[in-house]
């Protein structure tokens, strides 16, 4: 038997909750998924070996959860913010790699009709960002090293908590979202 979880710990333990589908919802603190087990709204999936202790009963404690009724859950789309597009890019220039003076480079520029999308938006370094300047990459000769895309909820999940492996199965990677 594992130790009881304290109140300190259990604020920073982070479960993966599952849709009754078994598609990912959020992750939430450990304080609030196991009451959605007591009250019954929720199952156990995945444990981690610990034990949390109730007047009646000891429970596992969870790692994953699912919900036993369908939670409608309309997409969540995440904001784009320079915030955002550097920890998709992980705080590195997407033309040389550096983490050093990031800024954000248009791709298409705005003087030539580029927008502020996920797409024309990249972390850029100072000096790569001065040498591209107001021109076009063909012009340049400049490759970026991933092409920008757009992320979903799921992909920032993956990048803002470190991964359990229990959660890997239920957490599924698409072409354009690489976990690195």
């Amino acid at each position: 038997m594992g130790s009881i979880p304290t109140r300190s710990t259990k604020n920073k333990i982070m479960i993966l909750v599952l849709n009754a589908d078994y598609t990912p919802l959020t992750i939430m603190k450990l304080d609030r998924a196991f009451r959605l087990v007591y009250k019954g709204k929720a199952e156990i999936i995945s444990t981690k070996g610990d034990t949390i202790s109730t007047d009646k009963v000891d429970y596992d404690r969870p790692s994953v959860i699912r919900l036993l009724k369908y939670v409608y859950f309309p997409y969540k789309k995440v904001t784009l913010s320079r915030f955002n597009i550097y920890r998709r890019d992980d705080y590195k220039c997407l033309y040389c790699g550096s983490k050093d003076s990031l800024t954000l480079d248009h791709i298409i520029p705005r003087s030539k009709g580029g927008k502020n999308s996920w797409t024309n938006l990249a972390t850029c370094c100072m000096k790569c960002n001065i040498t591209k300047g107001d021109r076009f990459l063909e012009e340049t000769g400049m490759v970026l090293t991933q092409k920008p895309f757009i992320p979903s909820y799921l992909f920032f999940l993956h990048k803002m908590n470190k991964l359990n492996e229990d959660w890997k199965k239920y957490l599924i990677k698409t072409d354009n979202e690489k976990t690195r």
